[in-house]
């Protein structure tokens, strides 16, 4: 059969939107989800989830939307990330689309890969990980959600781990201790509800400040069946270094014995133009 080209074109033209899909960002900080072109987030179906094994060792980790270098002055995320929060004055044009998409390719995912039987919600202070934590629930028939297990440190608590005196900040900054717990101390000014990584804006800091995440003691009773010997997914709304991820697995592992952990968060770590993940950024 031989086609014409208008008729190449046309086929080339659906094809690429069903593969190459964004954002757009308008000036009064309106988000878009567009196929006209790849930008900053990838929200295809075509290749997606993401999937990586680099960031925690052997943690799986998949991703519903792939967060791709390119957007300055942000350092921890993208204009969708902060318009499906609520942050920064950014808004969604079209919610529904977006969460429908988050729930296909949420769906498409447990259609490739076993499900679990337990899944566990991040601390978050934000409500985009509990929406979140649901969809991924419901999509791999898991009706037994815990969203309390894991809870997030204050910051008076996260604080005095800085202080001890083998702490990773403490060896990190030596000399400079005291100026760098005042920068550290600045950040916190703007937290809210409990210790919040994300406005921890210098990234070398980050990768220092070891605990944030600690278990509910007073549940610990409650969950040990419901965790004990299963598979467990944990449930994150954005990975930039892996730490949150890194402590709740660290807590997970050492205070029961599931049968296996994955992850599963919906946006990927930062990737540059070569498709390496940019863990610094």
């Amino acid at each position: 059969m031989i086609i014409t080209e208008k008729e190449l074109i046309d086929a080339i033209k659906e094809t690429l939107s069903t593969i190459l899909e964004g954002i757009d960002v308008s000036n009064d900080r309106r988000v878009t989800m567009t196929d006209k072109y790849e930008r900053l987030v990838d929200t295809s179906l075509e290749n997606y989830p993401t999937y990586s094994e680099q960031i925690i060792d052997g943690i799986p980790i998949w991703s519903i939307f792939k967060r791709k270098e390119g957007y300055s002055n942000e350092s921890d995320g993208n204009p969708m990330l902060y318009a499906l929060k609520g942050e920064k004055k950014y808004t969604l044009t079209n919610p529904s689309v977006v969460k429908k998409r988050i729930e296909t390719i949420s769906e498409k995912l447990f259609a490739e890969t076993q499900g679990a039987d337990v899944t566990i919600m991040v601390p978050s202070s934000n409500k985009l990980n509990n929406y979140f934590a649901e969809v991924i629930a419901k999509k791999c028939n898991n009706p037994n959600l815990i969203p309390d297990v894991l809870i997030k440190l204050s910051i008076e608590e996260v604080d005095d781990y800085i202080f001890e005196e083998d702490s990773f900040f403490r060896k990190k900054y030596g000399r400079k201790f005291k100026q760098a717990y005042s920068i550290f101390k600045n950040y916190c000014r703007n937290m809210k509800k409990g210790f919040q990584f994300h406005l921890i804006h210098d990234m070398d800091m980050r990768k220092v400040i070891e605990h944030t995440i600690g278990l509910n003691s007073e549940l610990y009773n409650k969950y040990i069946n419901a965790i004990n010997d299963k598979n467990i997914i944990l449930v994150d709304d954005s990975i930039t270094l892996g730490q949150s991820l890194k402590e709740a697995t660290a807590i997970i592992r050492e205070r029961f014995a599931p049968k296996s952990i994955r992850a599963v968060t919906l946006f990927s770590p930062l990737y540059d133009s070569t498709g390496t993940v940019l863990l610094k950024k």
